[in-house]
């Protein structure tokens, strides 16, 4: 069977990459939290059912509300108006 030389298209299809960059908006970003957090609710409440110390409770409270709370602030920053 003879090989077939790739033209044009198919050629653009095999070298470019598979990947596409995401354009976070602020509904995407929404949902993307809300996709978190209902896991990790779900991973808290069965922790807490343990019961576990205060201190692990408030951490596994406290760490995110900060982790998200410091990404939101610098998108809000840094956003094109």
């Amino acid at each position: 069977m003879a090989r077939k030389i790739l033209k044009g298209k198919d050629e653009k299809m095999l070298t470019k990459g598979l990947k596409k960059d995401i354009k976070w908006t602020p509904k995407k970003l929404t949902i993307a939290g809300i996709g978190l957090l209902v896991p990790y609710t779900a991973i808290f409440v069965y922790v807490a059912s343990f019961g576990v110390p205060l201190g692990l409770l408030i951490v596994m409270i406290a760490v995110p509300v900060i982790f998200f709370g410091g990404f939101s602030l610098l998108y809000s920053l840094t956003r094109n108006l």
